[in-house]
């Protein structure tokens, strides 16, 4: 688990800019992201602890990879509506 700061998620999300991996929404803090060259798929996962963000995916990378800067943009909207959604 990689805890995720402005500082090291910055690089991710303009590597996957780059790339435009395809992601998917498996469920609310876990998702699928797929390279379309390759078609290599991985699993990202969010966590929050005592206020603080990490994330984890099921590549090789030791650092903030750009499957998990693929895939924090849906998490922060699917987030946000999850928070403003009317109860029932």
């Amino acid at each position: 688990m990689i805890e995720i700061t402005s500082a090291n998620i910055e690089k991710a999300i303009n590597k996957a800019r780059q790339t435009k991996p395809f992601v998917k929404v498996i469920a609310f803090r876990r998702y699928s992201v797929t390279n379309k060259t390759t078609g290599a798929n991985y699993t990202v996962k969010f966590t929050k602890i005592n206020n603080r963000k990490f994330a984890e995916c099921d590549c090789k990378a030791t650092v903030v990879c750009y499957h998990i800067g693929a895939s924090i943009g849906a998490h922060i909207v699917l987030a946000e509506q999850m928070h403003t959604a009317p109860a029932a």
